[in-house]
């Protein structure tokens, strides 16, 4: 027999009934095991178990007594509830009907006491205790619940008239007070609104007043309306027929010019009278409520009514300059000062109580500045070579804008600012006719015409230095009131002026120096003064020269300068060096005879004539002019003598000088320092010139000494020569210190 062939599914079905089988076996068998153990555990533990099972009923039986015992308590609880809500209830009926019968007491008190104090009110004729019994009456007339009672309904309606009447009565009052400056009808007034709990409203009204009849002013005075034939106090008519004006209509001027005069007499009289009445009003509100306040009113809640009254008005002000007419805005700008003049006067009338904020007509400073600038610049407008009829028309238009400008700091300092540029325009088209070169500044022979025109421009640029001088001296007493830096910054911008003329002279000066440098140098050269047989009586040929010389150029090309200051200055500046030139040379001169020296000793006396044309007070130099006198008396002294004189600071001589003169006593073998160096005295002198500092000087004339003293050990001279020990302590002396 052929057994059936399985599919596949057969297969699969077979293998998982047979894994099903071995996994519950398996779950068998462990469960056996567990069952097993579990009975091995209570075999060994049964006394323990039985233990817990006996407590376990003993708990059981406890458990049932508590909740008796709960239950119990309940059921007392509920009994106590009962009570106590059936004495909460009568309690709360009991506190509901008094409390109804104090709000009847306490409305039956407010009545009483509203119908009572409304008695007293209508048989009090003080405002002041009126506003007292007001005070005590406002919380009543408002009580809502008063309000619902018919008996007390004809004394409110009398409260509330009474209050309405005295509220307009103290407004009369306080205005009227305010204009009369009655100060006490002011205080008054102010404690009424104070017991009326409308102070501040009060107070907040009536500046709105001042603010709206400053306003209405401003309006009729833009128009072109003379404001200051009107009373004060008296509203202008709106129905006039020359104020009356339709939306965007321009007003009805005659001309420009009577416009502008009925607009400045009406803008002066309205900061000049109006303004100032309303700050006389605000001072005294302001004293009136300091007054109360001493009295024990409580002011805490007003503001600052001063501070803040004049900063709506400045307000309103900088608001309706800025947003008036252009026709205005014009006549505004143009006529600043005008504007200016009426505000400090304002100010000075109010004793300073008032000032306006500095920046306050700022907004119409750039018109006044732009008509001053054009004035100004419209009198050096087509001129190429200003003269000094140029400067005296700038000086007049400049003088009159100043003078309208100098009512206040700000706008001066601005004014001047336009008139320094005009003066450094003005030096710009004469700078720019200044002749510089070789033939600007010979001083061999007679001016030129480049000179002569140089002289033509530094007198315009000094005729207009001193012009503007005159001008802050005629202005002098306005700048000190003013309180403003403009005349400073003028004088500041005048060193332009001196920069210019001082370029002209300068180069005049140079040439001059240098040729006094050559005659100077020609000392070298001068006959004689190695010789014994020289005689001392007369100047030296050099210094002949040299006076002459000074003597012509100094009235030929420096006597036209009309600027006599700054040619003084640059005049002394010459002669200093002129004299630190001669006695530099003087000091090198070697070889030199007694004779020679009492020759120069001359010179010293006849070099102060020679300087009289450029410095005619010589001590005026100071140290140079004290310096040439003592060389005067050095230049003969011996070496002993010379060697005697101070070091340091307190010396009037320099240490280098008496060293040089030492090296005049020496034989040839110790040589001048330049000489050591292979210098020409014309370039010692230059190098003297160009170095300041004494070392440098001395460490120059050490190098001499110390070849001199290496020349002898190298020829093994076995003496020096006689001045060179006391040149050498002199020496070191001057280098201690």
């Amino acid at each position: 027999m052929i057994k059936p062939e399985l599919d596949d599914e057969s297969i699969t079905k077979v293998d998982a009934n047979t894994t099903i089988q071995e996994q519950i076996q398996e779950l068998s068998k462990r469960l056996q095991n567990v069952n097993d153990d579990l009975h091995q555990q209570v075999r060994e533990k049964h006394g323990a178990l039985l233990q817990q099972a006996m407590h376990a009923g003993r708990f059981d039986v406890a458990l049932n007594t508590l909740s008796y015992d709960v239950e119990q308590i309940r059921t007392i609880g509920h009994k106590l509830k009962n009570q106590i809500d059936i004495q909460y209830q009568q309690v709360d009926n009991q506190t509901r009907v008094l409390g109804r019968l104090h709000e009847l007491s306490h409305l039956l008190r407010s009545a009483g006491t509203l119908l009572s104090l409304t008695v007293k009110l209508r048989s009090t004729k003080d405002p002041l205790k009126q506003a007292e019994l007001h005070y005590e009456l406002g919380q009543l007339i408002e009580d809502e619940d008063l309000k619902k009672i018919d008996f007390v309904q004809n004394a409110r309606a009398e409260v509330i008239n009474s209050r309405q009447k005295l509220r307009n009565l103290t407004q009369m009052q306080l205005v009227t007070g305010l204009q009369e400056r009655s100060e006490a009808q002011v205080v008054n007034a102010l404690k009424i609104f104070k017991n009326f709990n409308l102070l501040q409203k009060s107070l907040d009204d009536l500046i709105a007043t001042f603010i709206s009849d400053l306003e209405q002013s401003l309006r009729e005075c833009f128009a072109g309306t003379d404001i200051s034939v009107l009373h004060k106090g008296v509203p202008i008519n709106k129905a006039s027929p020359k104020t009356n004006r339709g939306p965007g209509k321009t007003p009805m001027l005659t001309t420009t010019q009577n416009f502008r005069a009925k607009f400045w007499k009406s803008l002066h009289w309205l900061l000049y009278e109006e303004l100032y009445e309303i700050c006389q009003q605000v001072i005294l509100l302001t004293s009136a409520l300091d007054q109360i306040k001493q009295l024990g009113y409580d002011t805490t809640e007003i503001y600052d009514v001063h501070n803040h009254v004049w900063q709506v008005v400045q307000t309103l002000l900088r608001k309706s300059f800025s947003e008036c007419p252009a026709h205005v805005t014009q006549t505004l700008q143009e006529g600043l000062a005008k504007l200016l003049t009426s505000a400090r006067g304002l100010e000075e009338r109010l004793n300073g109580e008032f000032i306006f904020d500095t920046d306050m007509f700022s907004a119409l400073e750039v018109g006044y500045i732009s008509k001053c600038a054009a004035n100004m610049k419209a009198c050096l407008a087509g001129v190429d070579m200003p003269s000094n009829e140029t400067v005296d028309i700038l000086i007049r238009v400049a003088s009159t804008e100043l003078s309208a400008a100098l009512i206040d700091a700000r706008l001066t300092n601005s004014v001047s600012a336009v008139f320094i540029a005009c003066s450094q325009e003005l030096c710009k088209k004469l700078e720019s006719q200044i002749k510089l070169g070789a033939d600007s500044k010979q001083v061999v022979d007679i001016p030129n015409y480049q000179q002569t025109q140089n002289v033509v421009i530094s007198n315009i640029l000094h005729y207009h230095k001193d012009s503007v001088r005159r001008m802050l001296v005629d202005l002098d007493v306005h700048f000190s009131k003013s309180k403003s830096t403009a005349q400073q910054d003028i004088l500041k911008a005048l060193d332009q002026t001196n920069i210019l003329i001082g370029t002209i002279l300068q180069q005049i000066m140079d040439s001059i120096f240098s040729t006094i440098s050559i005659i100077l140098l020609s000392m070298h050269r001068e006959p004689g003064l190695s010789s014994e047989k020289i005689s001392t009586s007369g100047p030296s040929m050099y210094m002949k020269e040299l006076q002459e010389f000074i003597s012509r150029v100094w009235s030929n090309h420096i006597g036209p300068f009309e600027d006599k200051e700054l040619v003084s200055k640059c005049g002394q500046e010459l002669a200093k060096r002129c004299i630190e030139l001669f006695i530099h040379n003087m000091s090198i001169l070697r070889p030199i005879s007694q004779a020679g020296r009492q020759r120069l000793k001359s010179d010293c006396n006849h070099m102060e004539n020679a300087l009289k044309p450029i410095c005619p007070n010589l001590p005026d130099l100071g140290n140079p002019a004290r310096l040439l006198r003592a060389m005067s008396f050095l230049i003969v002294q011996p070496p002993e003598e010379l060697v005697k004189q101070s070091v340091g600071g307190d010396s009037l001589v320099p240490s280098y000088i008496v060293l040089f003169l030492l090296f005049g006593y020496a034989n040839s073998e110790l040589q001048s320092p330049h000489t050591t160096a292979n210098w020409s005295n014309e370039r010692l002198i230059e190098w003297l010139e160009g170095h300041t500092s004494d070392r440098e000087k001395l460490e120059l004339i050490s190098g001499a000494i110390q070849r001199y003293r290496d020349q002898v050990r190298r020829k093994k001279i076995e003496q020096y020569d006689e001045v060179y020990p006391l040149m050498v302590e002199f020496f070191e002396k001057s280098l201690k210190l």
